[in-house]
């Protein structure tokens, strides 16, 4: 054992002892620093920066006795600047700068142009609310910040806002802070503000900007119709589009998301209002919903944005811009912000759906028709004649295959007289009369898969289309955004009775309903007898389903499907078959009875079944001059 003396020499193996100490000790101690108390203070100071966040969003409490107060009485409680320009009116209330009343000039709730759409409305009256809101956070809780209830100070208090001037506001909140705002309003629909900070105090101060767009409560037409068009939060952040239905909120919340490019707000079918900052700095972007503390309460919905924090020394200042979309979507103007604001994908705001890449270009199209004619409704038309023809090469490969299967009707009748109880028999004798007359019959279903995504794109842009909404055609149709308002149950208004909605079966779709009849008795019937029923059944059902949809949607299936007959009828006649629509010959009806005693059959599925052989294995079976199989030849 080593003897140590104090304040006389270290042996040796004390000497490396204590080096060794040292040397785990520092390593102890700055590893604990830098990666056990570093991390931990960093989360404290973002959790505490959190805390006071979150304390921004806490639902309001709205008194009971205001729930059902008028919007104009709420508005004129307090002292207010106007705003106006050719598309948006309204006013900023100077308690709280809250932007809470917007309305549209152009836009109005009913076709009678009584009452203005409201984008924006004040929290305490019946109905939904909405507003936005601006401001700054402060990491110090002591530092006194703007609130809802805070009184700002117009410069210019006969400031008024409109295009082309500027109105600043200002609050000192007697700590040696000067919080001053300019808002400025464009020809359109946005609103830009600008907030400063001036720091007279003799202390540091840490504060973040932040913006946000709060809903108390759901539109009054909503219906949960988002399957067809999105309603509720909806933003493009860092280059994903994100959209959160209202009935979804509460079940599937949202992580906070951090980018510096995007937008983010609440939309309608028609109308938005959203927030659109500088596209310069790292935003934390939130989707909220808060449900009401309340029986019988307004759940909040919010989205808000909080940037960077900004540290202000004594004599320093700092800003903060963002801009409010309140208005119509109008696809034309969203594109131009795009360019204008330099902001990415804003006409996202319209839920062009799936077919993107088809339904905004159909937009456009029907916009320019629109523009030509000066009617929806002939725009609507027009467009469908150019979609005809546009599938003119493919409708025509389609009916000259109709019109072959029914110029072999009386043979396909002889086959089922002579095979009816031979499943097997009967199909291969189908298929090589198929092959001998050259008839596919499959060639008449290309048109009909091309069209499946041509309709869900037409008919996503009839249902988002802001400038069908009130759009009149000719007679009853008053807006072809709406189904069609007659019913054949009361005689198309004959009888002084209104049926409940799920019989509200029009003139138009009962024309629709006439035109398919009219084009299943131009095809031959299929050889499947169930299939035959559904065929047969379909046109009723459909008619049911498309009287509830809008009567633009059933004009564009009526015309297309009348352009069709005609084409057909052509065709037709051109290879010497007859058109019956009405009576149908004798053929024709007992082919029809031994479809529905005989065997089911599918030779069509034979005939696919037999090209996917021929493109994975080389060369189908060989066929004889009468269309049938050739037997293979046996090996030697």
């Amino acid at each position: 054992m080593t003897d140590f003396k104090p304040g006389g020499d270290m042996h040796p193996q004390d000497k490396k002892n204590f080096i060794t100490f040292i040397v785990l000790a520092s390593l102890i101690y700055f590893g604990f620093e830098y990666y056990v108390f570093r991390p931990h203070a960093a989360a404290l100071k973002a959790q505490r920066e959190a805390q006071k966040i979150e304390a921004l969003h806490k639902t309001e409490t709205l008194p009971l006795l205001q729930a059902d107060r008028p919007r104009a009485e709420v508005i004129h409680e307090t002292t207010r600047i106007p705003l106006k320009n050719k598309e948006i009116f309204g006013t900023v209330s100077l308690q709280g700068l809250r932007i809470d009343d917007v309305s549209l000039q152009n836009y109005f709730v009913k076709r009678d142009h009584k009452d203005h759409v409201n984008v924006l409305n004040p929290t305490g009256i019946a109905g939904m609310s909405r507003y936005a809101e601006f401001g700054w956070i402060a990491t110090n809780s002591e530092v006194k910040v703007p609130d809802k209830n805070t009184r700002w100070t117009p410069v210019d208090p006969a400031a008024t806002l409109n295009p082309g001037a500027k109105v600043t506001l200002e609050w000192n909140n007697g700590q040696g802070l000067i919080f001053e705002r300019d808002i400025t309003l464009d020809d359109h629909f946005v609103i830009t503000l600008t907030q400063r900070i001036r720091n007279t105090s003799g202390k540091t101060v840490t504060l973040h900007p932040y913006s946000l767009v709060s809903e108390h409560g759901i539109p009054e037409h909503f219906g949960g119709r988002t399957r067809t068009v999105h309603e509720g939060p909806i933003g493009y952040i860092g280059g994903e589009l994100i959209e959160k239905p209202f009935q979804k909120m509460a079940s599937d919340p949202l992580e906070p998301h951090t980018a510096p490019t995007g937008w983010i707000g609440i939309t309608e079918k028609y109308w938005l209002a959203a927030l659109i900052p500088d596209q310069k700095e790292d935003m934390t972007w939130r989707f909220l919903y808060t449900k009401s503390d309340r029986e019988g309460g307004k759940d909040r919905y919010q989205v808000d944005m909080t940037g960077q924090p900004r540290t202000l020394a004594p004599g320093q200042s700092a800003e903060s811009t963002v801009r409010l979309f309140a208005g119509a979507k109008i696809v034309k103007q969203l594109a131009a912000y795009e360019t204008s604001l330099g902001v990415a994908h804003f006409d996202l705001a319209v839920d062009f759906g799936l077919f993107y890449f088809l339904t905004k270009p159909f937009f456009y199209l029907l916009d320019f028709l629109f523009g030509l004619a000066g009617n929806f409704g002939v725009a609507i038309i027009l467009f469908t004649a150019m979609l005809r023809i546009a599938v003119f090469p493919l409708a025509n490969l389609s009916y000259r295959s109709f019109a072959g299967l029914k110029k072999i009707a009386p043979e396909m009748k002889t086959l089922r007289e002579t095979y009816g109880d031979d499943k097997k028999r009967l199909q291969e004798e189908l298929m090589a009369l198929y092959s001998r007359e050259k008839v596919n019959p499959m060639a008449g279903c290309l048109p009909i898969i091309v069209q499946i995504p041509v309709f869900f794109a037409l008919y996503k842009v009839l249902s988002i289309t802001l400038e069908m909404r009130h759009a009149p055609f000719f007679g009853w149709i008053q807006d072809l955004s709406e189904p069609d308002p007659t019913t054949i149950f009361n005689l198309f208004g004959v009888i002084d009775w209104t049926p409940p909605q799920q019989f509200m079966i029009g003139v138009w779709p009962c024309l629709m309903l006439i035109t398919m009849i009219l084009q299943r008795s131009m095809n031959p019937p299929p050889q499947d007898p169930i299939q035959a029923k559904m065929f047969a059944f379909l046109p009723w059902f459909m008619t049911y389903i498309m009287a509830q949809f809008a009567s633009g949607l059933v004009i564009y299936w009526t015309v297309s499907n009348t352009l069709s007959m005609i084409q057909q009828y052509v065709i037709m006649r051109s290879m010497g078959v007859e058109v019956h629509f009405f009576r149908h010959p004798k053929e024709e009806k007992d082919m029809e009875k031994k479809v529905a005693e005989g065997p089911a059959v599918h030779p069509e599925l034979a005939l696919i079944e037999e090209k996917v052989e021929d493109a994975l294995f080389g060369d189908g079976p060989e066929r004889d001059e009468s269309g049938k199989k050739k037997k293979p030849k046996k090996d030697r």
